[in-house]
């Protein structure tokens, strides 16, 4: 199962209440973040950014440093993309390939799985929905961006429309977590499937 969305709209948070029913989530940001300790990928970033500081960064001071440079900047977005994208993908569907003999469902979570292509390794993917004038105020809040910042994420995302026209659930993220849960909730009992616990 894939659960997506654009940044700030709630996947994560959605996917974490989708633990009740399933097996394993995992986060495809995270798997982005494992990326960024490579020296191999650092090196190559370094490259392609133009940057030859890049590989003495901690993680947290490099995430911070990335975001500032590419956000804002399609062309840098490009060249990170270039480099980090391919890799999820080969990790994502080598995963897929490795995990597919377990019983359980299991999820993968990112606002990038249609971006990436990866729809394809889901019988199931759910959309969670919110605005870009609240998810712009959430993301300003949780990363210390700006506003305007956090409103060009979506700018670099395919339309919320658009994923929600190619997801088989949508959640809306528009109340509080006890409404995006009951949510996530109705969509399981849909499909057929009852809390671990």
């Amino acid at each position: 199962m894939g659960i997506t969305g654009n940044s700030g709209c709630g996947q994560s948070t959605a996917a974490s209440f989708a633990g009740e029913f399933v097996r394993g989530v995992c986060s495809l940001d995270r798997v982005g973040h494992r990326l960024l300790s490579k020296t191999f990928v650092l090196q190559e970033l370094e490259d392609a950014l133009e940057r030859d500081d890049l590989r003495g960064m901690d993680q947290r001071e490099l995430r911070a440093k990335l975001s500032g440079m590419v956000f804002d900047d399609p062309e840098m977005m490009k060249r990170l993309n270039m480099v980090l994208h391919p890799r999820m993908v080969e990790w994502a569907r080598r995963s897929a390939r490795r995990l597919s003999s377990i019983d359980g469902i299991l999820v993968l979570e990112g606002a990038l799985i249609f971006e990436l292509g990866l729809e394809d390794l889901f019988d199931t993917v759910i959309v969670v929905r919110d605005t870009l004038e609240r998810c712009a105020g959430r993301l300003s809040r949780r990363d210390g961006i700006t506003v305007a910042s956090a409103a060009q994420r979506w700018e670099n995302q395919m339309s919320i429309a658009e994923k929600v026209s190619r997801g088989d659930h949508v959640a809306d993220n528009c109340g509080d977590l006890d409404y995006l849960r009951a949510q996530i909730v109705s969509i399981f009992t849909e499909i057929g499937n009852t809390p671990k616990r």
